[in-house]
């Protein structure tokens, strides 16, 4: 199968460019990023299999051009709320399944748009294939059991997610820009999830960091920064980046961990490299280029990752899913 990574230099992208490589059913792994100097390097260092090229996704003409004879798109663009959208549209228009890493739920008319798109061109999409979401949603599904309260209403409640995060080992410009970009508030920390400060961005995941400097400054930088318009946005998400060296967390903090909870039981997935997000995307990938019979539009995730695939990718990654 012929595979087309967007995204390839960023963080998230690096990890699924690594896994794509090392897939045997891969034939071919285009690496394609805006800085072509990047995505060259990686390539030769991975392997025989990796072509590169550059291009800037915000323009389908110009991402159509390198969508001819490819099977499946693994997405890592972002920030997802400017490129998600219309990367999935221009793939529909070229017949080529995607998988995208997403930041958030896209908005119901935006899903409906997609949907119909890949339903007319008689493929399948993924969208929220990360850590939240993406974990969060397998989770969610599959190991999330109920405790304490009857099964109907237990299954009536949206569960509660959160996405703790390490800042010195997780997350690129585009992840900590969404963040920034978030009304960002203090908030009482999830059922099941590790020893940290947690805030609420708005959304309905939320976000948490180490206690100590990182929450610190993550509060300063981003809760306070951040507000003072589109200029302070910009400013927080380039210092969140430029000190991240500074903003480690206690010994034995996970780079990052997705959890959800509902009920009084909880899930969650401790990733110790910050490799999962990028191992899913990259497997869901896989997954679409393999042309999945009777399957168009917008596939939920949890239907073509399920409990036994997740365990195993947890595994690859030397972690493992824990419920209560």
């Amino acid at each position: 199968m012929k595979i087309a990574l967007l995204g390839a230099a960023g963080f998230m992208g690096r990890v699924a460019a690594v896994e794509l490589s090392r897939r045997p059913e891969v034939g071919e792994l285009i690496l394609v990023d805006y800085v072509i100097r990047d995505a060259k390097r990686m390539a030769r260092a991975l392997s025989p299999k990796c072509r590169w090229a550059m291009a800037d996704v915000g323009r389908p003409l110009e991402l159509s051009r390198l969508l001819e004879g490819i099977d499946a798109v693994a997405n890592a663009v972002g920030p997802c709320s400017e490129y998600e959208k219309p990367v999935l549209l221009a793939c529909a228009a070229m017949r080529v399944a995607a998988a995208s890493v997403g930041e958030g739920a896209l908005p119901a008319a935006d899903r409906e748009e997609i949907d119909a798109a890949f339903r007319a061109a008689d493929l399948p999409a993924v969208v929220g294939c990360g850590m939240a979401p993406g974990w969060t949603e397998l989770l969610a599904a599959h190991f999330l059991f109920p405790a304490g309260a009857p099964a109907e209403s237990v299954a009536a409640q949206e569960p509660a997610r959160f996405l703790f995060f390490s800042p010195d080992r997780f997350g690129g410009y585009a992840f900590r820009r969404a963040i920034a970009k978030g009304s960002l508030r203090a908030a009482a920390s999830p059922l099941g999830a590790p020893a940290g400060v947690y805030f609420t961005t708005g959304g309905d995941t939320l976000i948490g960091v180490p206690e100590g400097k990182a929450a610190k400054r993550v509060a300063l930088l981003a809760g306070t920064i951040g507000k003072l318009g589109e200029v302070g946005k910009e400013f927080s998400a380039a210092m969140l980046l430029w000190l991240r060296g500074s903003m480690g967390g206690p010994p034995g903090s996970p780079a990052a961990a997705a959890g959800v909870s509902r009920g009084g039981a909880y899930a969650r997935v401790e990733d110790p490299k910050g490799s999962l997000g990028g191992i899913l995307l990259a497997e869901t990938a896989v997954r679409l280029a393999s042309r999945l019979p009777k399957s168009t539009g917008l596939l939920p995730l949890p239907e073509l990752i399920g409990r036994e695939e997740a365990e195993e990718l947890a595994a690859r990654s030397g972690t493992r899913i824990v419920s209560g």
